[in-house]
């Protein structure tokens, strides 16, 4: 055989264990990559932080005349105006012509939103699209400018009610502030928010995804005294039964698909290719399932510790699309943070015992390795559904929980207002 053949098959043969490299590769891409090169993101926890200036919305005070005079000005609306419901089906958008417009533009007026004009009353006008928009961001609602369900809800929602909510909160925010020290992460869980505040300056905040209806996040005190890095996902017994049986159930392989180890009761590790696992999931599953660290991890790249009786924490997520919805209760409990690469950075310039460990983690890209803070962060986990916020506007807040038409026990409160003050209080949540 001469050279030339030899070239050619030498090649022929390179070729081809290239072509069966990348079909391998594909396939097991999740997993592999994940140990053979360093995240960007994860990189990206090296850098000087860039969270400062971006603070816009934080709650790190209450202003309470600006909120005694809202809720003046409510009172006395309450008893010049009959806030009759609204009703109709479906949407109404710029363009459209509804005999409840002329309702609708006369409450926007009222509260402050609208300067109606005279002509045009029952048509929807792209100054009532404008007015309503506005309405709809100081209500938590996806500003489109239409009337739909959610934007009629808070429209149909009377000054009395809208009194009687910021009183409520005004108590529990003046109680929180009254207590709370100068450095402290809050989240609002009804505002899918939260704050970093430093030295008594919100430093960051960060769209977050709290738990759902049935599976809510508790109100919590704690102190973040841990960060741990590549983390891996020990899932809680209620999510297995829950969530990820019925996908076992439909895919033999979901656990190894997604990166899971599998050990029995006496923590003895189960190697998946030795059982048919949708026909296990449709009994008992005596296993515990934990998952990898690794780019599909539940928890993303960084999870912040702290102690409570609920197991919920807060941490990364390897799908940031759920953060552009403008209701976000999509989790079982947990926090997922938007922007816990820039929490994770803080944590590391400020709070972190050895950076120098961190650094070399990152570079090393080592797995579910635990960051001990030299001072812990004091955590607030809390449910506010009204607040005059930094610019003087009203806030308001779908009751995703349901709390506030909880009845309690105690006095409700009043508003004295010769003395400018609120007497009687509600109870705390527990």
């Amino acid at each position: 055989m001469n050279r030339n053949c030899i070239l050619c098959l030498s090649l022929c043969f390179i070729l081809n264990n290239q072509t069966i490299a990348s079909q391998v590769y594909s396939s097991i891409e999740k997993r592999d990559l994940y140990n053979h090169s360093i995240p960007n993101r994860l990189k990206g926890l090296n850098k000087t932080s860039n969270y400062i200036n971006n603070s816009l919305n934080v709650i790190n005070k209450v202003n309470v005349n600006a909120v005694h005079q809202r809720i003046f000005f409510l009172k006395r609306l309450a008893k010049n105006k009959i806030w009759q419901k609204i009703q109709f089906d479906g949407f109404l958008k710029q363009g459209d012509k509804h005999k409840m417009l002329g309702e609708i533009k006369h409450r926007l007026y009222l509260l402050g939103y609208f300067k109606p004009k005279r002509i045009q009353k029952n048509e929807f006008s792209k100054a009532l699209a404008s007015a309503l928009s506005l309405f709809q961001k100081h209500h938590g609602l996806n500003p489109d400018g239409i009337i739909g369900p959610r934007s009629l809800a808070w429209l149909n929602t009377s000054p009395a009610q809208r009194a009687d909510l910021l009183l409520r909160n005004l108590h529990r925010q003046q109680t929180f502030f009254d207590e709370v020290g100068q450095d402290y992460l809050l989240i609002n869980i009804p505002q899918f928010q939260l704050s970093l505040v430093e030295q008594g300056k919100g430093i960051l905040n960060s769209r977050v995804i709290v738990g759902k209806t049935k599976r809510p996040t508790p109100i919590i005190s704690s102190q973040i005294k841990s960060v741990v890095l590549n983390p891996s996902w020990n899932v809680p017994r209620k999510i297995v039964r829950r969530d990820l049986l019925p996908k076992i159930r439909e895919n033999a392989n979901y656990l190894d698909e997604e990166n899971y180890e599998v050990f029995d009761f006496d923590d003895n590790p189960v190697i998946l290719k030795e059982f048919n696992w949708s026909k296990l999931a449709m009994g008992n599953f005596p296993y515990k399932l934990r998952q990898k660290p690794g780019p599909s991890n539940a928890l993303g790249y960084v999870k912040f510790h702290f102690n409570n009786k609920h197991s919920v924490y807060i941490h990364d997520t390897p799908d940031k699309t759920l953060f552009d919805k403008h209701r976000r209760d999509f989790s079982s409990g947990c926090i997922r943070v938007e922007k816990a690469d820039e929490l994770a950075q803080w944590f590391k310039e400020q709070r972190l015992v050895n950076q120098t460990s961190w650094h070399q983690v990152i570079e090393h890209n080592e797995e579910n390795i635990w960051f001990k803070v030299k001072e812990p962060l004091p955590i607030y986990l809390v449910y506010w559904t009204a607040w005059v916020d930094s610019n003087n506007h009203v806030q308001y807040r779908n009751d995703i929980y349901d709390k506030e038409n909880v009845i309690l026990k105690n006095k409700k409160p009043q508003l004295d207002l010769r003395r400018n003050q609120t007497i009687a209080i509600y109870k705390h949540w527990k």
